[in-house]
């Protein structure tokens, strides 16, 4: 039978790693609030955005057939985790990754778990960069991706480019989800022109445009960032949360257990002194 004092150090064990993993799903919960207050500007700042385009593409003329002779170049981006205790967080947002992804295209990983996740899968990436560990991060590391965007379309002549990453549909699921970055359609934005009065502008129309659609395109990294790091910190708070059940419901099986063992050493102790006794009044 189990000795007390292993069982005691069995709960103090367990103990402690409930205090730790109280402390992760608290650290966790507290990300997740600061990312949703970040998340409402950012939606914001892209709806200006969407609404400076919505003015601006009028008068513009539509695309041309592109004279662009240099190699074409397509992108996927993927937004991972950046540490562990995310369940299938990153196994979710590779697997639309593939299904996305075509002959030619270059993979971008953000996140340096996801990066190790791609690895054991074989999957290649052409750039990564580590993810933000708190939300003040995501700008920066949506301005690296804007810049590697950037540097690739001064030597060749970016066509395509998707983005996916994951967002919270409510409080407890999420989804993964693809968008197409470039090439860029201006007729959405021509149905709909801007509700507020035209803006005064000294660029002509197309550089206006142009430099709104890389507003846009930061806009759009920033809040996939910011939706990514919301939703890592969700599964993990999750995770954090189910494994806080489970210690508990473990300590509650031990102290019953324990409770058990200290009634049958009294038992013992009981038995050995009414033993004694016995013999002590009964040599023979």
């Amino acid at each position: 039978m189990q000795r007390l004092s292993e069982l005691k150090s069995r709960i103090h064990n367990l103990t402690e790693l409930g205090s730790v993993v109280g402390a992760l799903r608290a650290v966790s919960a507290a990300r997740v609030q600061q990312a949703h207050a970040v998340l409402e500007s950012v939606r914001k700042y892209t709806a200006i955005i969407h609404e400076a385009l919505g003015q601006a593409c009028w008068g513009v003329p539509g695309p041309s057939s592109s004279t662009d002779v240099r190699q074409a170049a397509s992108f996927v981006i993927v937004f991972g985790s950046e540490h562990g205790f995310v369940g299938a967080f990153n196994e979710h947002v590779l697997d639309i990754a593939m299904e996305q992804r075509k002959p030619g295209d270059e993979l971008l990983i953000v996140g340096t778990r996801a990066q190790l996740v791609a690895s054991e899968r074989r999957i290649e990436a052409a750039w990564t960069c580590q993810s933000a560990t708190q939300v003040g991060g995501v700008d920066d590391v949506a301005l690296r991706l804007a810049e590697r965007l950037a540097l690739a379309g001064m030597r060749q002549r970016v066509d395509r480019v998707i983005l996916i990453y994951t967002q919270l549909a409510d409080a407890s699921a999420a989804l993964v989800v693809s968008e197409a970055l470039l090439p860029f359609d201006v007729h959405p934005y021509r149905a709909r022109p801007g509700t507020r009065p035209r803006a005064i502008s000294n660029l002509s129309p197309p550089l206006l445009l142009d430099g709104l659609i890389d507003e846009l395109l930061f806009a759009q990294l920033a809040r996939a960032g910011t939706e990514s790091f919301a939703s890592e910190h969700a599964a993990r708070l999750a995770t954090m949360q189910a494994a806080t059940d489970n210690v508990t419901a473990k300590l509650g099986e031990l102290a019953r257990l324990e409770h058990e063992l200290r009634q049958e050493e009294i038992t013992t102790e009981l038995l050995d002194v009414v033993t004694g006794a016995e013999a002590i009044s009964h040599p023979d």
